[in-house]
């Protein structure tokens, strides 16, 4: 299976947060912190909305400070980030998608059709300075799993309180 990645600005921030192998990483981090959570694999579904939220600072930057936030109340409470919501999971599709086959091919992740879950990863190398993008991206995104995890929401509300249909 190919999958057509938009091409971006070479040797910029931008390229970085949107390549294949750090959303991949990003969705590592997100699957650990959902299965720690939920105790079973990640609906693969949420990683289109996962990759989205994290690599989106307005997003990012508004996501509370604990999960014992209800989803739905800080959903309801900032419209604004969910305005554009659905056109950013279909503009992001196409880099989820190349996340999850570079994840899978590359042991990052481990999956079934239906989820994944976070394969164990070796140590970041030391020659590696993650800024402070990469930095909120992680955080965000293992957020978003712990979120998604404790839900209790099946998949479809999860997608219907985001305004997202599968």
């Amino acid at each position: 299976m190919s999958v057509a990645v938009p091409l971006v600005a070479p040797d910029s921030e931008t390229s970085a947060l949107f390549n294949p192998a750090f959303c991949a990483v990003l969705l590592n981090g997100a699957t650990k912190a959902y299965a720690t959570k939920a105790g079973e694999p990640m609906p693969v579904i949420y990683a289109f909305l996962i990759l989205p939220s994290a690599l989106h600072k307005p997003t990012r930057d508004a996501l509370p400070s604990t999960t014992a936030s209800s989803m739905w109340s800080w959903l309801r409470a900032n419209p604004v980030l969910l305005m554009d919501f659905a056109d950013r999971v279909r503009t992001f599709r196409p880099f989820t998608a190349a996340a999850i086959i570079f994840g899978l091919q590359h042991d990052i992740l481990t999956g079934s059709p239906a989820a994944i879950a976070a394969a164990k990863m070796g140590r970041r190398p030391r020659t590696l300075r993650p800024t402070e993008d990469w930095t909120a991206c992680l955080k965000a995104a293992e957020f978003l799993g712990r979120w998604f995890g404790g839900s209790g929401a099946d998949e479809a509300t999860n997608l219907a309180q985001w305004g997202v249909r599968p």
